[in-house]
């Protein structure tokens, strides 16, 4: 029997990223109407930058467990209202629904707007109001399951047969579902439908005539939800990495990821420097996974809220669903050829930083997700999943992955939604829609689907994204602000077609150097290199304090300069080149990884965007150190200079060495 070992239990299996905290409370009977919002401190700690009243205000929407009941037991929905930074801000705000289902949009968006280089805030002219979903992270009651992180820490570091791992996975669900039980959560009450009720009555409770509703993911569906149910409060729809009512994407998720992987693979082939540096990407993944199930490898990966470090077990399964998951961000599809080639040699340095984010996510609530996709989704068997037509890994992992959500839906019992719910939604509420070639869980075909039934959809590609083309893509975000200030117009999409698609990393990309990563993670050991180069670099600029003051000291005690020559001269003119050169290799490099970090950058896991002026400068160094050492080298020959002049353009050359050699040990002054 093949052994197959996961970083995240058997809920890699179901590609979900899971998440546990221990927020949870009791429905209780209301203490004030139902329906009202009550202002409050915000319940999260605030971005950087942040200031409560100035930036965003907080409070507690309260309503009905069950709208149906609207005297019976109530829930507290989390609320965070961003402020525009408009001078008139629209009266109509834009509201935010996070995917998932069970992602935090608080704890998402307000990282995401408050980030440094964050365009959102600075182009709407609305309102940004976020709130946590029923049942999310900070939603009282909240259905994290922190049972499942407790399952992830036990047996990280243990190798297990599918088996084995699926069966502790279903035990620990049988247990938050056991413990949310006991504490009188009617698990039923936390479904799309309840969750569109909770958007009317948000805007309801905060006066609001009409909204502009955002959603990603999941949110695309409960937006939809709130078109069928709730039409008379929306004056547009926003739906990005769309899920039709129509479609259940779990029986589709393996043909929508075999799809992705077939446009990586293609887009890999039409760019020279990707196809010339992973000539058998394919292959090579394939080969990657079947060895990693043989021969499973051992990562370190660190938990940075506790602090402790795991030597975990990652097997070619379990190897192919990170490559999932990481395709779902934009910003790392270029990275994911290279993630591929290293890992046939076994470095697993990028991932190392990459699967603490999905293993210990805290934020997801994995109660909330059974509760609103078994209560919709789960009306399938798996033999309705296309798996005969994709790739045997994805076909095996997809074939469990149905399997694990029927297991898991037979120990949640909720109550299943009407069959209306799986309606296609016919609306004319004016709607942009937003696709990504790359997004490996909801294809753009899912977008085309869902707007055959909108009459004023708009529908756009774009050719560089994974999931969810909001922030991630400067155009989506100007074709977002140009749709609300006028969702009666198409927008324009010109931004579309200059765009060329992912920009992969290669070595006709990037120049490769580990500095990058260093300065990144502010690994002491790995800056090294880069710590040569500037104390070799302080010593070369010494010479621009030196000769002012040796013409100083002329001056004042009258002493004549020597006498000049050509070689000299140009000696000197050499070393003002060579410090100019390094200065601006420094400031080009802090300069570019915070930028690459600003912008979340996967290229700076790797080294630095190659460009001419980069090349130029690096090579400038070694050439004006050569040119130095002749100088050098005459000036004992011919007499330039006096004694303690020669001595010290002869350190100058040192430095000039130190310089080009610390480039060259990180790896800069490879061709």
């Amino acid at each position: 029997m093949k052994e197959s070992v996961k970083p995240v239990a058997a809920l890699l299996i179901i590609l979900l990223l899971t998440a546990t905290a221990l927020l949870t409370a009791t429905p209780v009977r209301a203490a004030s109407p139902a329906g009202v919002f009550q202002p409050s401190a915000c319940m999260f700690e605030l971005p950087v930058g942040a200031v409560e009243g100035r930036d965003l205000e907080c409070g507690w929407l309260q309503v009905p467990e069950r709208h149906a009941q609207p005297d019976g037991p109530t829930i507290r929905l989390a609320v965070a209202i961003i402020k525009s930074r408009a001078s008139n801000p629209k009266p109509d705000p834009l509201v935010m629904l996070q995917g998932g289902p069970g992602g935090s949009t608080i704890d998402t968006y307000t990282q995401i707007l408050f980030a440094s280089g964050s365009r959102l805030r600075d182009m709407l002219d609305h309102d940004i109001i976020l709130f946590d979903q029923r049942g999310a992270l900070y939603a009282e009651p909240s259905l994290v399951c922190q049972e499942q992180l407790e399952l992830v820490e036990r047996t990280i570091e243990q190798r297990l047969t599918y088996e084995e791992s699926n069966q502790l996975s279903l035990e620990a669900a049988a247990a938050c579902r056991q413990r949310l039980a006991d504490e009188r959560i009617d698990l039923s009450a936390f479904n799309s439908v309840e969750n569109a009720a909770d958007v009317a009555a948000l805007a309801r409770a905060l006066g609001y005539e009409k909204i502009n509703l955002y959603g990603v993911s999941y949110g695309t569906l409960l937006a939809q939800h709130v078109m069928r149910d709730h039409p008379d409060i929306l004056r547009s729809v926003v739906l990005d990495a769309v899920v039709p009512t129509s479609v259940n994407y779990l029986v589709e998720a393996p043909r929508s990821q075999d799809r992705a992987y077939t446009e990586l693979f293609n887009a890999c082939a039409a760019d020279a420097g990707c196809q010339a540096a992973y000539p058998n990407l394919e292959q090579s993944l394939i080969t990657t996974i079947e060895r990693l199930n043989r021969e499973p490898a051992r990562i370190p990966i660190t938990d940075d809220e506790t602090g402790r470090t795991y030597n975990a077990v990652l097997d070619g399964d379990s190897f192919a669903n990170v490559i999932f998951q990481i395709m779902y961000a934009s910003s790392f599809i270029p990275a994911v050829p290279r993630i591929i080639d290293d890992a046939t040699r076994n470095n697993f340095r990028v991932l190392e930083r990459v699967l603490p984010i999905i293993v210990f996510d805290r934020t997801f609530s994995l109660g909330m997700h059974y509760s609103v996709i078994c209560a919709e989704d789960a009306d399938f068997s798996p033999e309705d999943a296309p798996i005969q037509e994709v790739r045997p890994f994805i076909a095996l992992d997809g074939r469990r992955g149905l399997e694990g959500y029927l297991e898991r839906c037979n120990i949640w019992q909720v109550d299943q939604l009407e069959p209306v719910v799986d309606a296609p939604v016919v609306s004319d509420i004016p709607t942009l829609v937003l696709s990504g070639r790359f997004d490996p869980i909801t294809p753009p075909e899912f977008g085309d689907i869902a707007a055959r039934t909108l009459s004023r959809a708009y529908v756009y590609t774009f050719p560089d994204i994974g999931h969810g083309a909001v922030s991630a893509s400067a155009c989506a975000d100007a074709i977002l602000k140009a749709f609300l200030d006028n969702p009666a117009q198409r927008p324009d999409s010109s931004c579309i077609v200059e765009s060329a698609g992912p920009r992969f990393i290669s070595p006709a990309t990037v120049i490769f150097t580990p500095t990058t990563f260093a300065l990144a993670t502010l690994d002491a050991a790995g800056l090294a290199p880069l710590s040569a180069f500037v104390g070799g670099l302080f010593l070369l600029l010494s010479a621009w304090v030196i000769w002012p003051l040796a013409w100083l000291f002329r001056r004042i005690t009258g002493k004549q300069a020597p006498e000049t020559s050509v070689g000299a001269t140009t000696a000197r003119w050499l070393v003002v080149l060579a410090g100019v050169a390094g200065v601006a290799f420094v400031v080009m490099t802090v300069a570019t990884i915070v930028q690459l970090a600003i912008a979340n950058d996967a290229t700076i896991f790797y080294g630095l965007p190659r460009s001419a002026t980069l090349v130029a400068t690096i090579w400038t160094i070694p050439a004006s150190t050569l040119a130095i050492l002749v100088c050098v080298a005459l000036s004992w020959a011919r007499q330039w200079w006096s004694g303690i002049g020669r001595v010290y353009y002869s350190l100058l050359g040192l430095s000039a060495i130190v310089c080009t050699a610390s480039l060259a040990w990180m790896g800069m002054l490879r061709v």
